[in-house]
């Protein structure tokens, strides 16, 4: 295959009207969805009592983290037995909702106990619909695509939103400075509505084996649909063995560069408020390149040494993110993590949905997605321990925990690398 025919190929969903509502909806959600990461954390920075922010920073991950353990799973039920379309809106429309009262919380600023509990309160819903929304989002793509074509689409997808990502991190610092920390928060309800507009025009409707399933779900149902995800996920070795990679990735690497990586920019390293949008703006830059480079190249069938070159990059890059506290290190560091995450997550999401058949895809992209739940929930006992050791001692040895587990993995798991899908190209 010439490189041309690749770039060509990769570009071929573009061709696909509902792919096309899809992926801008998305781009525009996800250009908009740093900026809302962020201002909770420096909001939260800004105003906790001195003695107990930090804790109170990473409670916001834990939150989110809780709310995705808890509904994920039952959204990848969801997305199995209804309308994907159907479910897509509603959970973006219900985001629209909670978006607006975090910001009206924050533009109160009770600065209470009540206050704080219904902030965080609310963070855990919206994480919990998140969690709804991303395998319903995942799963629909080769509904709207086909086989041959998802491997394609799905790095579209991320090109696109790592595209948008660096523009809104760019700009986050100089938002929260012009409009404060409510006015920035708010801002990023138009993402949500902009992804209900787009996928209200597409003109998708479920296949047949999605539309043939039972339509009652109560507790008892949604439990044995549960059991029956991760019943699938066993019969596939390959995908276990990459959503466990990815889930030790993500829990160990992705609490310190992402959720409390602003507070190590702006505390350790020390750079200002209003700048901080160009140093975190190079993660995007990073995933940018590489996911632009996986949809150049779509035909990539060896997708298990993929997700192993993803992880081990991701690894390495935290290392150099948190050496020597100078901001040299801080960028080169977000570069490297932002494309190895990047590689990690498309590659893994697409040998999932070549393995797995699409009445399950929901269910196991749903387990796949539970590695954001640990990540994030992982953020407490990493903040109590920074505020114990102090995060110049802590983040150095949790990257270097971080990279000796996945080589482990990768070393001991020689299976992994022969996971393969069976993209031939054109």
């Amino acid at each position: 295959m010439t490189v041309e025919s690749a770039s060509i190929h990769g570009l071929a969903p573009l061709r696909n009207h509902d792919f096309r509502f899809l992926l801008g909806g998305f781009a525009i959600g996800q250009m908009l969805m740093p900026l809302q990461f962020i201002t909770q954390i420096l909001w939260v920075q800004h105003n906790a009592p001195n003695d107990i922010w930090l804790i109170l920073v990473a409670l916001i991950g834990a939150s989110r983290g809780v709310g995705t353990l808890i509904f994920g799973l039952y959204g990848g039920a969801l997305a199995d037995r209804y309308n994907r379309k159907t479910l897509l809106i509603v959970t973006q429309s219900l985001l629209i909702g909670t978006t607006v009262i975090i910001a009206a919380l924050m533009y109160i600023n009770p600065g209470t106990v009540g206050g704080f509990a219904a902030f965080f309160a609310f963070t855990f819903l919206s994480a919990g619909l998140q969690s709804i929304d991303a395998p319903t989002r995942l799963a629909i793509v080769p509904d709207v695509l086909g086989p041959e074509l998802t491997p394609a689409g799905m790095s579209l997808n991320q090109a696109a939103a790592q595209l948008a990502m660096p523009v809104a991190l760019f700009a986050s610092g100089l938002i929260i400075e012009v409009v404060g920390f409510s006015g920035a928060f708010l801002l990023t309800a138009l993402g949500h509505l902009a992804a209900v507009i787009f996928v209200a025009l597409m003109a998708y409707t479920p296949q047949s084996d999605q539309r043939n399933v039972r339509r009652a779900l109560g507790f008892s149902g949604a439990i044995d649909d549960i059991r029956e995800g991760f019943r699938v996920a066993r019969s596939h070795p390959q995908v276990m063995r990459v959503i466990a990679l990815v889930v030790a990735m993500m829990a160990f690497g992705f609490p310190v560069t992402a959720n409390l990586g602003p507070t190590w920019i702006t505390t350790v390293v020390g750079v200002e408020l209003k700048y901080v949008g160009f140093v975190v703006m190079t993660w995007g830059i990073g995933a940018f390149v590489a996911a632009f480079a996986l949809a150049r190249f779509p035909s990539i069938s060896r997708r298990g040494a993929m997700v192993a070159a993803g992880a081990l990059l991701f690894s390495v890059s935290f290392l150099v993110f948190v050496f020597d506290n100078n901001i040299v290190n801080t960028i080169i560091g977000n570069l490297g993590l932002g494309a190895g995450m990047t590689i990690a997550m498309v590659s893994s999401t697409i040998l999932i949905h070549e393995q797995v058949p699409n009445e399950a895809r929901g269910r196991v992209m749903s387990i796949f997605q539970l590695n954001m739940g640990a990540a994030q929930l992982m953020t407490m006992p990493v903040a109590l321990l920074g505020q114990w050791l102090t995060l110049p001692v802590l983040f150095p040895l949790v990257a270097l925990v971080t990279l000796i587990i996945v080589v482990a993995m990768t070393a001991f798991q020689p299976k992994l690398f022969a996971a393969s899908t069976g993209a031939n190209g054109p």
